[in-house]
């Protein structure tokens, strides 16, 4: 008897402390997610150039599966991530999947630690995909530009809306924790800076294009590319890509939309390095942290008091560092 009451409270015990757990990564979040933008040219990307399409769900797989790990391991374990997360990411690239994954059944851990600074990143993101699917519609060059500037609307409507004005990201990438991702990770890394590449290397060409056949073409070589760093990681960049080195005629047509593009990414980076470094020892320290950074540097709603927004005589100049000696 005494033995299954002792049982009973050891039961009882480790509910709590997993309940415990769970209420310190949620801490009760309002889920308010927004629908993306309902319009006759969603999913042109998907119809249109599904080898793009199918690159774009490979790496949403790479991000999540990257910060849970990170979380799970400590950042201790650098084979777990430079190797078997790394390329657990490859194996999906490799798939060819048709639709985006699930991320939140990718990095629950994550999703429940910091769902707000995840929710930045989705909204950002159905915002590259309704470009994409702009630029592969059959509408005509004035009627894509107006629907462009309809989603951007659209997403800064939203309270998760990063910031449209250019951030100083050499200072932030200053920050004490800084760098400390690609220090221990430089391979995981860079695959992420490549899929970055990816993202912003296409507007340009897309645009330029003058029909549906030329545009799947002129994608080629950009996979091509791509592809070619996946395999040989670009260890020797020292700063993500900007979307002005890539496509300076999207970023000059709509620096709104290319400044949040390299906010978001550098929100990324922010937050690998904080779920990679020893000075934010616990997982309450670095949700909080990341809470920080993302209500003070990179939500629109700071714009007024964010000490990160560059001057406006400093913001037509790209804000990171040079960095890739390979064009």
């Amino acid at each position: 008897m005494r033995r299954n009451v002792l049982i009973s409270l050891m039961g009882i015990a480790a509910g709590l402390t997993l309940a415990l757990a769970a209420t310190a990564c949620t801490q009760l979040e309002q889920r308010d997610k927004r629908f993306y933008y309902r319009a006759l040219w969603n999913f042109s990307l998907r119809e249109n150039l599904q080898e793009l399409d199918a690159d774009f769900n490979g790496i949403d797989f790479g991000h999540s599966n990257l910060y849970e790990t990170l979380l799970l391991t400590g950042a201790k374990d650098v084979p777990a991530i430079e190797e078997r997360a790394r390329q657990e990411t490859l194996r999906f690239i490799a798939s060819r999947p048709t639709l985006p994954p699930n991320e939140e059944a990718i990095a629950p851990t994550y999703m429940k630690l910091a769902w707000r600074a995840q929710n930045a990143f989705d909204e950002a993101h159905a915002l590259h995909r309704a470009t994409y699917d702009i630029y592969l519609s059959d509408l005509s060059a004035p009627d894509k530009d107006r629907a462009v500037r309809k989603v951007l609307a659209y997403y800064q409507d939203s309270r998760y809306a990063i910031t449209a004005k250019r951030l100083d990201h050499k200072r932030l990438d200053s920050l004490a924790y800084a760098t400390s991702f690609r220090s221990k990770f430089p391979r995981f890394n860079a695959t992420i800076w490549a899929y970055h590449y990816l993202q912003v290397a296409v507007y340009d060409p897309l645009s330029a294009a003058p029909d549906l056949s030329a545009k799947q073409q002129v994608v080629r070589p950009i996979l091509a590319t791509y592809h070619g760093y996946l395999k040989r990681p670009p260890l020797d960049w020292t700063f993500m890509p900007l979307t002005v080195e890539y496509s300076p005629r999207f970023a000059a047509q709509y620096p709104a939309i290319a400044n949040i593009f390299d906010n978001l990414h550098m929100l990324h980076d922010t937050i690998s390095d904080i779920l990679a470094s020893d000075l934010l020892p616990t997982w309450e320290a670095k949700r909080k942290e990341i809470y920080r950074v993302l209500d003070t540097y990179y939500l629109a709603s700071a714009d007024a008091s964010n000490p990160m927004v560059l001057p406006m005589t400093q913001r037509e100049a790209p804000a990171g560092p040079p960095a890739h000696q390979h064009r």
